[in-house]
């Protein structure tokens, strides 16, 4: 992975700029998307690892974009920020297929935690399919 690219997708503008700082000043790069078209677009572009995600942009709650988001890349590592608890939203989230649910307010050091681990699986994943890229199935003799 050349360079590790993460989206802030969040609503909140002093919250966009100080996560967008704080993952910068950890040599991450950073962009930041404030609408659902706009981060749909830039998750289409196949750039972005990792997406820090509001519970809700523009009315539409996180469990019904993240979805639509594994679908254009189902590699993608999708971080929500939620400050809802309920047990229905969280199995709703797991089901959909995010790495990880932070609560708000939010924790850098979690939220930090959470994205090294979310890179960390991308690695992993990464250097599967390249050691078993080269084999294929096929019946073995007896």
């Amino acid at each position: 992975m050349k360079s590790k690219m993460v989206l802030i997708a969040y609503q909140d503008d002093h919250w966009t700029r100080s996560l967008s700082s704080f993952f910068h000043g950890m040599g991450y790069k950073v962009e930041t998307a404030k609408s659902m078209s706009e981060m749909i677009r830039r998750v289409r572009k196949g750039n972005i690892h990792v997406i820090l995600i509001d519970d809700e942009i523009e009315g539409i709650k996180a469990c019904d974009v993240v979805p639509l988001l594994k679908n254009i890349n189902p590699k993608i590592q999708i971080i929500v920020i939620s400050s809802e608890e309920s047990i229905g939203l969280v199995k709703r989230l797991r089901g959909a297929g995010i790495f990880y649910q932070a609560m708000k307010p939010i924790d850098l050091g979690e939220v930090k935690a959470a994205v090294e681990c979310a890179f960390g699986k991308i690695e992993r994943e990464s250097a599967k399919e390249g050691f078993f890229s080269g084999l294929t199935a096929e019946m073995v003799p007896a």
